[in-house]
């Protein structure tokens, strides 16, 4: 049964806006198991909706995704707590802003508000996944994992994006470190060349980093006005954080007393 649960997982990574529909074969060889056991997966994730077999033995995302979705809106909705602070933030400073968060190791990008200059950068697309370590949102997200994750994330080979990524283990930990610290991260062209970001933890009503706000500009414009950028991120991310905490406070019941005035007006 656990073997089973854990090649779910892998079965539903291979769904991409790219890629949206497979069928039995090419499952079976891209997870590494028989065709059978790929068969008998997909019919089982048809079963409780998750998937849906079109004809001819293609398999697309189900429509229980939706409802799951929905419900993940409705008891923590992270991304309607941000969307007018990244709206804000772009409406003043005219840069590409971002909302991520991590799964499974990988950074997922969730929102984002394209900037308005001229000159601008798109940035990731929402539904993206993205190494954690060549991003700001990445360093921010990673930098509150537990020391065990982070430890054994550190110790797995490091892509090399450009020049600029960050790939030796030690100097990644110690940047991680110095997010921890500072409170946000820069990623100064490590993804993409001459793209700069800066970033900033969003906290749930508990305190735990359950995502990270950026600002992704230019290097050009980034270099002169980076503090700005910080500081725009940063509060930003306090005011989502705010905003979290808010939504879920317990309604307050009104209290009503008896006031031994009213009776007394009432007998008189």
């Amino acid at each position: 049964m656990l073997q089973t649960v854990q090649k779910i997982g892998p079965v539903l990574d291979l769904f991409t806006i790219e890629r949206p529909e497979w069928g039995v074969s090419e499952v079976a060889e891209s997870i590494g198991v028989p065709r059978s056991s790929a068969h008998a997966l997909l019919s089982s994730l048809v079963e409780v909706g998750l998937l849906h077999c079109r004809s001819r033995g293609r398999y697309r995302i189900g429509w229980r995704i939706v409802e799951l979705g929905e419900t993940l809106r409705g008891s923590y909705d992270l991304r309607a707590a941000a969307a007018p602070v990244l709206q804000d933030m772009v409406e003043r400073y005219g840069e590409t802003t971002h909302l991520a968060v991590m799964e499974r190791n990988r950074v997922l990008y969730v929102d984002k508000v394209i900037g308005t200059h001229v000159i601008n950068v798109l940035g990731a697309r929402v539904g993206a996944s993205l190494d954690p370590h060549c991003n700001a949102v990445g360093k921010v997200l990673l930098a509150h994992r537990t020391p065990a994750e982070i430890e054994r994330f550190v110790d797995t080979p490091l892509r090399r994006l450009t020049p600029s990524t960050i790939t030796e283990p030690r100097a990644l930990a110690k940047e991680l470190e110095t997010v921890r610290r500072a409170g946000c991260a820069f990623d100064r062209g490590e993804a993409v060349l001459e793209v700069h970001c800066v970033a900033a933890p969003v906290r749930d009503d508990l305190g735990a980093v359950v995502g990270a706000i950026s600002m992704t500009v230019p290097a050009g414009r980034f270099a002169p006005a980076q503090s700005e950028y910080k500081r725009a991120v940063v509060t930003g991310a306090s005011e989502i954080s705010r905003r979290i905490a808010t939504a879920a406070e317990p309604p307050r019941l009104a209290v009503v007393r008896d006031d031994p005035c009213d009776r007394l007006a009432a007998t008189s």
